[in-house]
Formats: C-alpha cells, sequence, structure tokens
C-alpha cells in the first residue's frame, strides 16, 4: 500500500521528514518497506526529446538528442519506448540518482552519452523498469524534476498485515499517527444529504439471495454526469501514490478507495434493463467478460450482481464490461456495499483474481462505512463530473453489524506489559483508535470499531495501547546477581571441532529434510518410522539414516553436471 505524505496531512499533523513518518509507522507496526523522497531528485531536470536515430552500432540503442531547457545534448538510451517530442526525467552530467549512481560522461560502443535518460525505478518512483518515464506533454524542458512531480510527490510503501485492513486507506494510516503523536485528526467530509422523499426508490430496488453474503447494500443515483478526463489535483492524488488518470468517474472511485478504504463500483444506469438488482451466487455456464476485457466462466463459488438474470459485476472483485461508464454515460448508480470476507475470498481465488476492492474485502471492510464512502462519491461527483444527485438512498441493512464489548482490566494489562501505563494514557489510545470505553481505572469495558475486525479479546486491546506506548519504551526487568560457575564439558565442542575441520577442508555440510518417503527409507533394510499424517507421500516417514540424504544430494548434483563433492552432514535420526 502506497501511502502520500501530502494526502495524510489532510487529515493528520506530521514530521516534515519523510523518513521520520516512515519510523513512526514501522514502531506501529506497520512497516515501511521503501520510502521515496523528491528531496533525492534534486539533480534532475525535464528534457525534451529532439531526434531519435538507430545507434549505428547497436540495433537495440538510440542515440537522442536531448534538449535540456539550455542545451541540446547527444544521449545513448536503451529503452524501448524512447520517442521524439517525448518530455522526459533528464539526469545530466555530475548528477547523482537516488541509489547514489553519479552519471558521468561516457561512450557506449563508440557514441558519447551526455547523461542519462531515466525510468521509474531509477527514480526510485516505483519498480517499473521496462521503459523510460514519459511525461506529459505540457511539461517544460530545464524545469526541476521535483517542481514537475508535484510538491506532495514524497511517499511511503508500507507491508500491511492482513489483521488491520484499516490500513488500506489513508485514513487508517492517519488515525494511527495521530494517537501516536497526539495529534487532532481531521476526516473526509462525507457531506450526507437530507431529503424530504427518497425519489431514488422509483429508480432501484436491492434483492438478496443470502443476507448473510452481502449484509448491506448502499446505493444511489447521480444524473447529468460528463465523463471525461480528471481535474489536475485528482489526476496528482492518484499519480502521487502511483496510479494511472483513466476518467474522472473511475478516478472518483479509485479516489475513494485509497483514501476510505472502501471499495465502490459505478454502472452506466442506462445499460439496466430494469431497476431490480439482485446479489446472488453464480450459476455453472454463466459468463461474464469483467472490466479487463477477460470473459469469466462463473461458478457457484462467486457472489454476482445480477440484473434481469444478467450477471453485471462480480460481487466484490470487478464490474463486468457490459455496464462499464463510458464517454457516452450520462446517468451512473454508485454502490457502496459491504461483502462478506470469507465468501469474496473463495471467489476471487476460484477465478485466479486479485484485486483492490477484493484485498479489502478480503480482510474485512467496514459495514458501517459504506454509507460515508456513498455520500463522499455523490459530493465529488456533483464537483468533478457536473452531478445532479437523485435525492434518496437505497440501504437494506438488515441487521447492524456491531462489535463485541471487550472487559480490559488493569491487573491483566499490567501483567502483560510489564510497566505501569497511566489511565488516561489508556484511555486516549482506545478512543483515539476508535474504541467507546466506560467504566472505571480497574475495568473498562471497551467497545471496538467495526473498522477493527481484529480486536476480539483483551489481549488485542493491550497490544494496541503497547504499541502505541512504544515497545523500546519497555523497561528491561532482568537482574543478575551473583557468578555462575561451571565445569560440565561441553558435548557439543567436540563437533562444533569437527565441522570447522571438516569445512576448512572444503567440504560442504548438508541440512536435509527429517521426513522421506518409502522409497528412501527402504534403501536401508532399517525399520522406520511412519507418520500417521503425512504432508504428502514424499514426506511420510521419519529417516532411519542421514545417507538417504547425502545420496540423493550427490545424485542431484551429478546429474546436473556437478561430480566433484565433498560432503558431510550430522543430525538425529
Amino acid at each position: 500500500m502506497r501511502i502520500s505524505i501530502d494526502w495524510l496531512k489532510e487529515f493528520v499533523k506530521i514530521p516534515s521528514s519523510t523518513q521520520e513518518v516512515a519510523d513512526l509507522l514501522t514502531m506501529l507496526g506497520l512497516e515501511a518497506e521503501e520510502s521515496y523522497d523528491t528531496t533525492q531528485l534534486t539533480d534532475i531536470v525535464i528534457g525534451e526529446v529532439k531526434a531519435k536515430d538507430i545507434h549505428p552500432n547497436a540495433d537495440k540503442l538510440s542515440l537522442c538528442q536531448i534538449f535540456d531547457g539550455k542545451n541540446e545534448l547527444p544521449v545513448v538510451c536503451g529503452a524501448p519506448n524512447v520517442d521524439v517530442g517525448q518530455k522526459i526525467a533528464f539526469a545530466p552530467v555530475g548528477s547523482i540518482l537516488p541509489e547514489g549512481i553519479k552519471i558521468g560522461k561516457a561512450k557506449i560502443r563508440g557514441e558519447v552519452s551526455n547523461g542519462m535518460i531515466c525510468s521509474e525505478s531509477e527514480l526510485g518512483i516505483s519498480q517499473e523498469h521496462d521503459g523510460i518515464m514519459v511525461l506529459k506533454e505540457n511539461a517544460k524542458a530545464g524545469t526541476p524534476f521535483v517542481q514537475y512531480i508535484l510538491e506532495n510527490a514524497a511517499s511511503i510503501e508500507l507491508d500491511i498485515t492482513p489483521n488491520r485492513p484499516d490500513c488500506f486507506s489513508h485514513i487508517g494510516v492517519a488515525r494511527d499517527l495521530s494517537v501516536k503523536m497526539s495529534t487532532p485528526l481531521s476526516s473526509p467530509n462525507y457531506n450526507p444529504r437530507i431529503y424530504k422523499k427518497n425519489e431514488v426508490k422509483d429508480m432501484i430496488s436491492i434483492e438478496f439471495e443470502n443476507t448473510d453474503e452481502c449484509p448491506r447494500y448502499v446505493a444511489g443515483v447521480v444524473q447529468n454526469v460528463e465523463v471525461g478526463p480528471s481535474p489536475d489535483w485528482l489526476k496528482n492524488r492518484l499519480e502521487s501514490i502511483g496510479q494511472r488518470s483513466i476518467n474522472n468517474i473511475v478516478d472518483i472511485s479509485n479516489f475513494v478507495l485509497m483514501e476510505m478504504g472502501h471499495p465502490t463500483h459505478m454502472f452506466d444506469y442506462d445499460k439496466f434493463e430494469s431497476k431490480s438488482l439482485l446479489i446472488r451466487r453464480g450459476k455453472n455456464g454463466e459468463k461474464i467478460t469483467t472490466l479487463d476485457e477477460i470473459e469469466r466462466k462463473i461458478s457457484p463459488e462467486q457472489l454476482m450482481i445480477t440484473n434481469e438474470g444478467k450477471p453485471v459485476a462480480i460481487a466484490g472483485i470487478m464490474g463486468g464490461l457490459d455496464s462499464a461508464v463510458t464517454f457516452d454515460t450520462t446517468t451512473v448508480l454508485i454502490e457502496s456495499a459491504y461483502f462478506d470476507a470469507p465468501t469474496i475470498r473463495k471467489g476471487a481465488k476460484s477465478l485466479g483474481m486479485s484485486t483492490d476492492a477484493s484485498k479489502r474485502f478480503e480482510r474485512g471492510a467496514d459495514p458501517n462505512g459504506a454509507k460515508n464512502a456513498y455520500w463522499r462519491v455523490v459530493q465529488l461527483l456533483e464537483e468533478v463530473a457536473g452531478g445532479d444527485w437523485v435525492p434518496g438512498i437505497v440501504d437494506p441493512y438488515p441487521k447492524v453489524i456491531t462489535q463485541n464489548p471487550i472487559v480490559l482490566t488493569r491487573k491483566k494489562l499490567d501483567l502483560l506489559t510489564g510497566c505501569d501505563i497511566d489511565d488516561s494514557f489508556v484511555i486516549h489510545t482506545l478512543n483515539g483508535l476508535g474504541c467507546s470505553i466506560n467504566g472505571k481505572s480497574d475495568e473498562w469495558i471497551c467497545t471496538p470499531p467495526t473498522w477493527r475486525p481484529d480486536l476480539e479479546r483483551e489481549v488485542d486491546l493491550i497490544e494496541e495501547v503497547l504499541r502505541v506506548y512504544g515497545y523500546d519504551n519497555v523497561p528491561s526487568k532482568y537482574h543478575y546477581n551473583g557468578v555462575m560457575e561451571g565445569h560440565n564439558p561441553d558435548p557439543h565442542k567436540g563437533l562444533a571441532h569437527i565441522i570447522s575441520v571438516l569445512t576448512g577442508l572444503g567440504f560442504t555440510q548438508l541440512f536435509n529434510n527429517s521426513l522421506q518417503s518409502n522409497r528412501q527409507v527402504s534403501l536401508l533394510d532399517i525399520p522406520s518410522v511412519k507418520i500417521l499424517n503425512p504432508l504428502s507421500d514424499n514426506m511420510n516417514q521419519l529417516r532411519t539414516s542421514i545417507i538417504q540424504g547425502l545420496l540423493k544430494t550427490a545424485d542431484f548434483n551429478i546429474k546436473n553436471g556437478t561430480s566433484d563433492l565433498m560432503l558431510f552432514e550430522w543430525g538425529n535420526v
């Protein structure tokens, strides 16, 4: 999950240093895998490809003329997508790339190259390295690349664990930072509407085959939308986290997903044959062409959104092409639903699909966040697509989902943390994370928010308090008194010496699996020990000797051309 630093600043006041933010998140359990900071790109400028010729001595190289705002310079480039007229990220001679590589004047296959045309990977923006980074046509040659790539380009790549679905969003990450730094948290503007008559009920109705698989389905309609390019601010937000802008309607859905973490989908309302949508299991023999233009065979493993018996979307995974928004669309149906996590997980796995939406539903989206996501989409549609909201909302939610209260005791808190944490800190932390708390200092009754399905037991709450408190702040309580002396011989000392001697003589030490197959064990006439529930037929018996493993390793190496072997192994049999 890529997080934009500037986007986070909309919700919480954070340190100016990207690395400091990354360190804070790592200490909170949100491991920062990669940090991208524009301060490492101050040497890079925008260039324009003025000419391109085939390298006279290498067919796969191009000899380009790059205008850097002052001069035209010859540059050798190996990227297949370089072309005349492109605006590119240019590293002139003397510049230093994020990985510390200094660009010098070079001679490549006999031709002088004064600089380098960069890919996103070389700039540290993404892992894309198959071609150069092509910039927008309106980019001006000679402009600092940092200025082009936005003031909000600094971002962090987070490795989110499956138990934290709330952190697959900017607001979720901001919430954790807010609690850690004791700073206020600002929420997005959901802008819920008040209406006298629910007019949209005349346009759409929702039915369920099984409400356990789709406990909630929020829907509404916006008319008179104009599908077109997104405004710069919306494009920039998505580009700052590595997402490509498609059109204003699709971009709104992606924006809300990354901001709030709740998947939404928009259908072209005029492509429906009736006003009725049925959420049901798929049927054998059904097919649907999804938005990626792939025809997929449907089975009862998938949950489907259907209209007049025809699938229009794979619920929680991907929409259908036949009901997709196009540039001719004028009326959209907004879907903001909550689907059962195991149902979506099984459906996605059976299709071999993994989408941004399915990843969030699989881990557990917030059922009570569906309506807020809907209102956010409505507000953005009116703002960037000129739409007119049809008053009313369809929101079948037969059984409101809540979290069970958890009793947190001071005794258990002290026992597991090993330190004295103030009551005020405990209450501040849990309140900040969204829990409601009642009770006194020796016992609190806490009700977690529905966006935290991982909080189920007392120890879960204690873990939350401790990770915000800081594991590095827990004092060590080990005390060593006296001197320990021993004269018993070390039984492993001689073995360690033997291993050292053998490896010094050039032997290779092996560590083979102690589980073997019937065939391997039968090589020696020694009674074997069978495993009742083996992982596979190749690992169904305990080894009776280490010789089988040595022979198997030797056989593999000889068959692959390595016959000069010196091997040894020790272990239990």
